[in-house]
């Protein structure tokens, strides 16, 4: 046991120190050549990790049925873990961009832009809901110096010191990084102030079994718990390549839960609707989600 945790430990330094050298060659080289590295990587990680590769499959079963054809979904599939690679190059090469040299690869639909300004404008703060689709941390970028505060949630890694790394390049955007399992004190704070706050919620999770590609399927609840207890509405939201090296900036409506008592019954139709809206944007762009991640694995019995 001793020699493994060893092992493990010595695993994460290698690819902590592997990760800090990548990071200096990424932001030093042009962003088309860092993408192009990207879509290798990804073709690299799904040879390596063939279980992934099958999960993936797995999961478009589960998702499309007989809607798509196997060379489909194995298109899909391959194209899902280029997006990936190309994905962790943008977080590390935007972070070093100017601005301007950013703004002018973004497209952002001035109508979704309106729609998020007067939900601010009830000073209620707000969820900015999305799922692992396209570059959503890209969104921040254009969101924060327009004067909106964003608090985002993310994950922490099982090295601490690669979650250190990862967390400075993502504030370099403004954009505030809080770790998932720490106290919701800052994010209460931040929504009595009006900040907004990023949630990826596409991921396997036990809280609440609703509604997902037609099944019933494992999911948070935190969006909705929060959402209630601080009557913020939720805003769907995307950022997705648009196939010519720039970004499309799309938010995908809102809804505001409202609580009747049973607050089971309302966390439950609230996150119905927040899967419901994120299937719909994947949907539109199957290729840029993150499929091999084991979305169904705490679903019983959903089976491709």
């Amino acid at each position: 046991m001793a020699k493994a945790t060893l092992t493990k430990k010595i695993g994460r330094r290698v690819g902590r120190e592997i990760l800090r050298v990548l990071i200096v060659v990424i932001q030093a080289v042009p962003l088309s050549v860092g993408l192009a590295f990207g879509r290798g990587f990804g073709n690299f990680m799904r040879f390596c990790a063939r279980k992934r590769y099958r999960v993936a499959l797995k999961n478009l079963r589960i998702a499309y049925g007989d809607t798509l054809t196997e060379a489909e979904r194995i298109r899909i599939a391959k194209q899902s873990f280029k997006h990936f690679g190309m994905f962790a190059i943008e977080v590390i090469k935007f972070s070093s961009m100017t601005q301007s040299e950013v703004e002018q690869r973004l497209e952002v639909d001035e109508g979704s832009f309106e729609e998020y300004e007067k939900l601010m404008a009830e000073k209620k703060g707000c969820l900015l809901i999305t799922g692992h689709l396209g570059n959503f941390e890209i969104a921040g970028r254009w969101i924060v110096p327009r004067g909106y505060e964003i608090i985002a949630l993310a994950r922490e890694s099982r090295d601490r010191g690669t979650t250190e790394m990862m967390t400075k390049l993502r504030e370099r955007s403004g954009v505030r990084i809080i770790t998932l399992g720490m106290s919701l004190k800052p994010i209460i704070a931040g929504l009595r102030r009006n900040a907004s706050i990023a949630i990826v919620c596409d991921q396997n999770a036990a809280d609440v079994f609703v509604p997902f590609f037609g099944h019933p399927t494992g999911t948070v609840d935190g969006p909705a718990r929060i959402a209630l207890k601080m009557g913020a509405p939720l805003l769907f939201f995307y950022c997705v390549r648009d196939g010519k090296g720039g970004y499309r900036i799309r938010s995908h409506g809102h809804y505001v839960p409202v609580s009747t008592g049973n607050e089971a019954a309302d966390i439950e139709t609230a996150m119905t609707e927040v899967n419901k809206r994120l299937e719909e944007i994947i949907r539109l762009y199957p290729e840029q989600w993150l499929w091999f991640h084991d979305r169904w694995k705490s679903s019983p019995g959903v089976n491709p």
